[in-house]
């Protein structure tokens, strides 16, 4: 509450009453100026306010109306109270994209100031940057403690190269949302084509189509002819495939992705006492090993030549149908996050990396594009070294990828956000201007756009925050009170955002919009390598199939979540959805197994145990059937030894397996048992 006090009215204080409230009370409404005496004898309440980095401003109960005077005090108006107002709001959708941003407010040049070198206000401005919520700092007020914004003294600051900013927005504060930051209406989510896939299954062979598995069959056959001449006798093992067995094959790669058996031995894997027995259902542990061994995707006849103009001809046609197929069947929300992946590879490849901030270090580079919401991989396009990426002048690589890898969405205003590899000046122009879409990013200080004044941190301090504008972009400079020992400086480029706002954070609008859309890929890579269903290889072509893996699980669960979502069904975790989707894939190959003449009774138990199949005895041939019409062929008998090589054509009703005339008991069909 206000203090009072009692005190002698003078003339001055009187003038100060008249300034500072800018009305005269009824009781001293009929003093004249010529009776100084009453005035003297007069008495008056002094209002003194209790925080004094305020004005004070009268409260209606604080003024004594005369109630003998015919005239009434006015009451002030009860004032609303207004909503803090951001530079861009959020990506809003809209019937029509008819609205065109403001005309730029010619903005009058900042008054000169004592110094040139750049200084820190010591509070943020009201209008731009709201007070920072939160608990005030022991031994300071609460200018000190409120973040602040830097004033060049200045009206514009050129970088190295000449590029003009301007210290003032040269966008006038929006009353609505700008035309840049309107979406068409849209639903993030599958697309309609997809939203009927109800199973683990269906889902995956939308990105795994039959055409990558016919592909893959025809060039691993090719390969197995070749390597099973070299073997002196041919087995099942060393057989041809078929598209049944490679779905087998994916399903072990992804159970033992949920299991995180990939970096186990096969021979553990395969162990009745380690092992899960899905593997053993599957296949056998050396046809599996001669599998991996012999998958191709791509024709060896015509390798060499494709790969004088493509390093990834071993892998093009069957990548591109992937990407293909993941970039149709998913509509993206308004955020995009360009990043990068570094699938871990130590072998032999043309375009090996070498990144030491990354847990692999060597690798092979994949430039992702990822919906920021739900993490669904939209577009990749592997890194081929600088002789495979086509030249463009006055374009770098990271505006390259950037544009290629969001070209399917342009001219929708979605926002790109990436980290400072990728930023540039004219990357975030050229996206707004001619591609219809905003920018968010970190950028690199040594950038021929960025002026020295947005790097010296020498006198700047904590929390403090520099603007810079053109009619495109915002240039931000923030320092954190994340350094212990050193000041860093945060520097952002954004074309979505035209305002120098701060957060209730205390931090810079642009840097909130960042760290809430950057992580998309970052969380992706993240998934990938939780579950990995990647093993140890010393072939690129191999180590990049097993990334195909991995992003079609992720991509394909994402789409079987937003289904069953809403049709209101349960929502799976990744893990219980990767052993679902194992087991269908193992299933229609474990089934057909179950005919083979060569499995062991237990085998098959276990089989139908696993896959939840029917009994085997209840597909052999009906009781009584004689030899002599049977067709199949000579095989050893099972009960004899091995030295012996007695083959009958005799098969034993119950478990197929066949038995010579020694081991062979026929019974009658009153007999059998039920």
């Amino acid at each position: 509450m206000a203090k009072r006090s009692k005190d002698i009215l003078s003339q001055d204080d009187l003038d100060h009453i008249l300034n500072t409230t800018g009305e005269l009370p009824e009781n001293l409404s009929d003093l004249d100026s010529e009776d100084e005496g009453q005035v003297d004898n007069l008495e008056f309440e002094e209002l003194y306010d209790s925080d004094i980095h305020q004005g004070y401003i009268p409260e209606p109960s604080d003024v004594e109306s005369d109630e003998s005077s015919d005239s009434e005090v006015p009451l002030l108006p009860p004032s609303r109270k207004k909503a803090r107002r951001t530079s861009t709001p959020a990506k809003r959708h809209g019937a029509s994209r008819s609205l065109a941003p403001a005309p730029a407010a010619s903005m009058s040049p900042a008054p000169p100031a004592a110094t040139s070198a750049p200084s820190t206000s010591a509070a943020p401005a009201a209008s731009t940057s709201p007070a920072r919520k939160g608990r005030r700092r022991r031994g300071g007020n609460e200018a000190d403690n409120a973040p602040s914004i830097v004033d060049f003294h200045t009206s514009t600051v050129s970088g190295k190269a000449g590029f003009r900013w301007s210290c003032r927005p040269q966008v006038p504060s929006p009353t609505r949302t700008p035309a840049r930051n309107i979406i068409q209406p849209l639903t993030p989510g599958p697309t309609r084509e997809v939203q009927s896939a109800d199973t683990p299954e269906r889902c995956f062979r939308l990105l795994f189509e039959d055409h990558i598995i016919e592909e893959i069959v025809e060039w691993t056959n090719k390969k197995i002819a070749v390597q099973a001449a070299k073997f002196a006798r041919q087995t099942a093992t060393h057989s041809t495939t078929e598209p049944a067995e490679v779905r087998a094959l994916l399903g072990i790669l992804i159970f033992s992705g949920c299991q995180r058996d990939g970096h186990l031995l096969t021979s553990e894997m395969w162990s009745p006492s380690t092992g899960a027995a899905v593997y053993r259902v599957a296949m056998s542990q050396g046809r599996f090993e001669f599998l991996l061994n012999c998958l191709r995707f791509d024709d060896p006849d015509t390798r060499e030549v494709r790969q004088e103009a493509d390093k990834l001809a071993p892998l093009r046609k069957v990548w591109d149908i992937f990407i293909g197929n993941c970039g149709r069947m998913y509509m993206p929300s308004e955020n995009i996050t360009v990043d990068e992946q570094l699938l871990a590879f130590r072998g032999s490849c043309p375009f090996r990396m070498y990144i030491p901030n990354k847990p692999a270090k060597y690798g092979l580079k994949i430039f992702l594009a990822n919906d920021n919401k739900s993490k669904y991989l939209l577009s990749a396009i592997p890194y081929l070294g600088k002789q495979g990426t086509p030249y463009q002048e006055n374009i770098n690589l990271g505006h390259y990828y950037t544009k290629e890898l969001t070209r399917p969405y342009h001219k929708t205003n979605r926002n790109v956000t990436t980290d400072n590899w990728f930023t540039s000046v004219p990357l975030a122009v050229d996206l707004l201007e001619n591609c219809g879409m905003t920018f968010a990013g970190t950028i690199k200080a040594n950038k021929k756009e960025v002026p020295k004044e947005m790097t010296d941190r020498d006198n700047r301090r904590l929390e403090s925050t520099a603007f810079l504008f053109t009619k495109e972009l915002t240039l931000v400079s923030y320092v954190p009170t994340t350094a212990k020992t050193k000041k860093k400086l945060v520097l952002l480029l954004s074309s979505m955002h035209t305002q120098p706002t701060i957060g209730n954070t205390g931090k810079p609008e642009v840097i909130e919009f960042y760290n809430a859309t950057k992580g998309g890929v970052d969380t992706f890579d993240q998934m990938c390598a939780h579950y990995s269903c990647a093993r140890k290889t010393k072939r690129w072509p191999l180590c990049m199939f097993y990334g195909m893996v991995n992003a079609g699980v992720i991509n394909s669960w994402i789409i079987h979540k937003d289904n069953m979502s809403r049709t209101g069904g349960k929502l799976p975790k990744r893990r219980t959805y990767m052993q679902a989707l194992a087991r269908a894939l193992i299933t229609p190959w474990a089934e057909k197994r179950l005919s083979s003449p060569f499995l062991s009774q237990g085998l098959k138990a276990l089989i139908c145990s696993v896959c939840d199949l029917p009994s085997p005895g209840s597909v052999a041939r009906p009781p009584g059937t004689p030899v002599a019409d049977s067709k199949d062929p000579l095989v050893r008998c099972v009960e004899c030894p091995n030295g012996s090589d007695r083959k009958t054509r005799h098969r034993c009703h119950g478990c197929r397996q066949p038995m010579c005339p020694r081991h062979f008991y026929p019974v009658c069909a009153n007999c059998e048992p039920k």
